[in-house]
């Protein structure tokens, strides 16, 4: 909590407005009819104008707020995730009217929710401003349920965030205690497993459940195209151009959207897209088709590989992107010595990823700042994994081998991105 007191925290909160909406108009940047700010994520100035507004916020109304009241709304919160998740399953906001209103029976009828049922969702929807109620049992659209119903990268973000890792999240507590009392040979490995009933890694039961195959693949593209993970960040982190003609792998790259992301600023390279989920590679390819000019298309290469058996392509880049997390210390360790055998004095290895902050731990205001840790949250539940500090990354290269020289780091942190790039040069 704030050492401030509540006048203070009033007034930095009131500069702190003035200077964004400064700073929105002066950019053309103006606020929505709902007064939200709608910031350009590409300019520095105005994210780190928001997110000092949202620091100074925040401590202001849990400075205001009892314990009681602050504690409660974390453990009441799941009653928001479920409600987001209600809206999206039964695609609410995709049949109410972008530019007028709808009767709530009528909207019964179009989605397939009992009247009252859907009223009440509504309701509980538009307490958290999602949706409006003109007047009664009429709904017309928010900004907030405006995007919810045009941005189809946004849902699919949404939707896995809010049924798949919320429905493992909330499992933890209880498979932690299941393990302590039972024993870790008794126990699935993770609380994934735990959740689902399976003795099935995350990876392994997605090969044979279609339907969290194909929610995970379009959660991936749709973090591509949604700022926070946006594909920007990673185009700005190197100079891609500078490959040349090489070639750059993608080792572990699903379905290829870095690699669709990096090919065109890279006119002369060749990209190799490896991943052992041929589902993926599949989908890899259609999307190819549909979104890459045959230039570019005609560079890409997908392939099936394993990546923890021997790297079978002999390439100037290789680069893991959302990768090393997934997977513990020896696993990520044998993944790494898998590229030994391949790589050449010269040679690059790209990991782009985000990174833990180095203790001691302070609260964090923004989504951006903790996403890290919600996602290392997540990423111990579904894999028994861990996100990683940049010391630890290089603590990692180097059991793997002494060859490897980290170069260059590229923070996204700063600019309100999830992930960085580090740079492994090999000697």
């Amino acid at each position: 909590m704030s050492d401030l007191s509540l006048e203070a925290l009033g007034s930095i909160v009131y500069a702190k407005a003035k200077a964004l909406s400064r700073l929105a108009a002066e950019n053309d940047n103006s606020p929505t009819r709902n007064g939200t700010i709608r910031s350009d994520s590409s300019s520095a100035i105005i994210l780190m104008a928001r997110h000092e507004l949202i620091q100074a916020a925040k401590e202001l109304l849990q400075l205001v707020m009892m314990p009681s009241e602050y504690l409660l709304s974390l453990a009441l919160s799941g009653a928001d995730t479920a409600n987001l998740e209600l809206l999206i399953r039964f695609e609410i906001a995709q049949n109410v009217p972008l530019d007028s209103s709808i009767e709530i029976s009528t909207l019964s009828t179009k989605v397939n929710l009992p009247e009252d049922d859907l009223k009440r969702a509504l309701r509980f929807a538009i307490s958290n401003g999602i949706f409006q109620e003109p007047t009664p049992n009429n709904i017309s659209h928010s900004d907030l349920s405006t995007a919810l119903a045009t941005d189809t990268h946004l849902r699919n973000v949404l939707c896995f965030s809010a049924e798949w890792t919320g429905g493992v999240l909330t499992k933890t507590p209880k498979y932690l205690a299941s393990r302590a009392e039972r024993g870790e040979k008794n126990v699935p490995k993770t609380s994934f497993s735990f959740a689902f009933n399976t003795e099935e890694d995350f990876f392994d039961y997605m090969t044979h459940s279609k339907e969290l195959n194909a929610k995970y693949h379009n959660f991936l593209m749709g973090r591509a195209n949604t700022p926070m993970w946006s594909m920007d960040r990673l185009r700005a982190a190197w100079d891609w151009a500078s490959l040349g003609s090489k070639t750059i792998v993608d080792v572990g790259g699903s379905s290829g959207h870095t690699v669709m992301a990096i090919a065109p600023l890279a006119p002369d390279a060749q990209f190799i897209v490896q991943d052992n989920d041929s589902s993926a590679l599949e989908l890899g390819k259609y999307q190819a088709q549909k979104l890459l000019d045959d230039e570019t298309r005609s560079r890409i290469t997908f392939q099936k590989h394993n990546f923890f058996e021997d790297q079978p392509v002999h390439a100037e880049c290789y680069i893991l992107r959302h990768v090393l997390h997934d997977w513990n210390d020896q696993d990520s360790i044998a993944m790494l010595k898998a590229l030994l055998v391949v790589l050449e004095p010269g040679c690059r290895v790209f990991i782009s990823e985000g990174l833990l902050p180095d203790p001691p731990a302070q609260r964090l205001h923004t989504l951006a700042s903790k996403m890290i840790l919600i996602e290392d949250q997540f990423i111990m539940a579904a894999h028994d994994s861990h996100e990683r500090t940049l010391n630890d990354y290089v603590q990692l290269f180097k059991r793997v081998s002494s060859r490897f020289k980290l170069v260059g780091v590229t923070s996204g942190a700063k600019d309100g991105a999830f992930q960085s790039l580090l740079e492994f040069q090999v000697n």
